[in-house]
């Protein structure tokens, strides 16, 4: 739905949304892994990094390997194909880090809780420094979520 605002509102000549403020430092570096499900929190995250935002500006950039993020962010439900591999990017990220639940999926499992490859979500299995609700939480909760790490 995100992606479909920021659409019109490029098209329609309205104002982008207002960018948050965050703290003056250098970029917090986020790795995003996906663990199944709908994929919505994975879209609203793709908007996210559009232009619409201006998340470059924000301080908060993506990284291709968890050796290179203070952040994990994770979106889905925690599949017992994806926990190893949470795990290990876990593991593979430098101290201090912080996990990020982005979605109903991640926190709780969402509607895919009680499926058999399921395991829920990441609360009470992992501890969560943030977790941001919805089912998708917007571009802009998202981004005021990850700029509180920032002190913004």
């Amino acid at each position: 739905m995100a992606i479909l605002r920021a659409i019109l509102t490029a098209t329609t000549g309205k104002h982008a949304p207002a960018r948050v403020p965050v703290a003056a430092r250098r970029p917090l570096p986020v790795f995003h892994i996906e663990t199944g499900g709908c994929e919505g929190c994975a879209m609203e995250l793709a908007a996210l990094d559009g232009a619409a935002y201006g998340l470059a500006a924000t301080g908060i950039a993506f990284v291709t390997t968890p050796r290179l993020a203070e952040v994990l962010l994770v979106t889905g439900p925690l599949t017992r194909v994806m926990a190893p591999v949470l795990e290990a990017a876990w593991h593979a990220m430098p101290e201090p880090r912080a996990l990020v639940a982005v979605g109903a999926c991640a926190i709780d499992g969402g509607p895919f809780s009680e499926n058999y490859a399921v395991l829920g979500g990441l609360e009470g299995r992992a501890p969560i420094d943030l977790a941001i609700a919805g089912c998708p939480p917007s571009p802009a909760a998202i981004l005021s979520g990850l700029a509180g790490l920032l002190g913004g």
